[in-house]
């Protein structure tokens, strides 16, 4: 497979280590259980699928002339967790404004760890055993980053795409807010992408730069994301708002419709500089850092919060060793460690109730370690 380097990661060997943190050491990951994957040829719906039988893979296709009213099942090749959706009747773009629920629970860069990511959403109540929505009307709000070092990101995925109807149908919400990796994987840059999804994308017979394409399925329904939200008076986005974006006076749509303008592209391929600032590797919205790593000053955090007109910022994309309020509770960072926390027997993330904000794990428990009121 022939692969354009994104110009940005030309610099990938002079990053510090802490942007490289996370990388599978050894990867011997290979052809798996995978799917399924949806491609649009011509009027056909073509859907492929890798089953195990006995110890071979086998691919199944099936070709569909609609997509209205076509069921799909999703397989977890590591739980033999399985579960069933529907395709969307039709994709639209996300809005990036809503009034506060009384509930959320707000999840970051899963990575394609769909044993962390259940674990979470059962331990909150979102989904019932049968992977169900069962959240009422609260909101799951998702920062960013399910690609790439984990084996099952299709599975986060569909997952995803599922409950986002289901929370609907209920009175609630699905967030799902793109992160670096997610650009990536729709840009070129596969640099992180495991060796399972390669050699699956020979074994189907899909380019893997076809994947996440136009012309599928998951490609398009990530093209209706948004790269910024704001929910109440909270803000959330994946690296953070850095004091040059909000010197740039583009307004948080601006910056969503920038974003689904230009995903896909490579960065060189980016002329509008309004768009080059939100794709920006160090300034960025999607690769920001400064604010997670506790750097910027008071009079910088207001100037953040004023521009989103918001009095919280929720950040992933820098790993925390615990849910963390900084700069007085105005950002809280949620980069756990879900692997290692996961080996340890207990998976945590950010649950915010009637305004208070705790640290909520998998067995439901809010902890101690943070609790932080209201904004007044």
């Amino acid at each position: 497979m022939s692969l354009k380097p994104f110009a940005v990661f030309a610099v990938l060997a002079t990053l510090p280590a802490w942007l490289l943190a996370g990388n599978p050491k050894l990867d011997n990951s290979t052809a798996d259980t995978d799917g399924p994957h949806v491609f649009y040829r011509g009027k056909n719906v073509v859907v492929k699928t890798i089953e195990r039988i006995d110890t071979a893979n086998v691919v199944r296709v099936n070709t569909y002339n609609k997509r209205e009213g076509l069921s799909l099942t999703c397989t977890v090749p590591s739980t033999g967790d399985q579960f069933s959706f529907s395709l969307k009747n039709k994709l639209r773009n996300e809005r990036d404004n809503y009034d506060l629920p009384e509930r959320m629970l707000v999840v970051s860069d899963i990575e394609g760890n769909f044993e962390a990511f259940k674990r979470i959403l059962a331990g909150a109540s979102v989904i019932d055993k049968n992977f169900q929505w069962n959240f009422g009307e609260g909101h799951l709000v998702l920062v960013g980053d399910f690609f790439d070092r984990g084996l099952n990101v299709t599975e986060c995925l569909w997952l995803i795409y599922k409950l986002e109807s289901e929370a609907d149908a209920a009175g609630g919400k699905v967030h799902f807010i793109l992160g670096n990796h997610e650009i990536m994987n729709m840009s070129g840059e596969y640099s992180y992408v495991r060796k399972k999804y390669i050699e699956n994308a020979a074994l189907i017979g899909e380019d893997y730069s076809r994947w996440f394409d136009n012309h599928s399925e998951l490609g398009r329904w990530l093209r209706t994301k948004n790269a910024i939200e704001k929910i109440g008076d909270y803000v959330f986005c994946h690296g953070g708002i850095s004091p040059m974006l909000a010197d740039s006076g583009l307004s948080l749509t601006h910056v969503n419709e920038l974003t689904r303008e230009n995903v896909g592209k490579y960065y060189e391929d980016i002329n509008n500089p309004q768009a080059r600032a939100v794709f920006d590797v160090h300034e960025g919205i999607f690769w920001y850092r400064a604010a997670s790593k506790n750097q910027l000053t008071e009079k910088e955090v207001e100037k953040i919060l004023k521009y989103a007109g918001a009095k919280r910022m929720i950040v992933g994309h820098t790993l925390v060793p615990e849910v963390t309020a900084l700069y007085g509770g105005r950002v809280v960072c949620i980069d756990l460690y879900h692997d290692e926390n996961l080996r340890q027997g207990i998976v945590k993330t950010l649950y915010i109730e009637n305004g208070f904000l705790y640290s909520l794990n998998d067995k439901g428990e809010k902890t101690t370690t943070l609790s932080v009121a209201p904004t007044k």
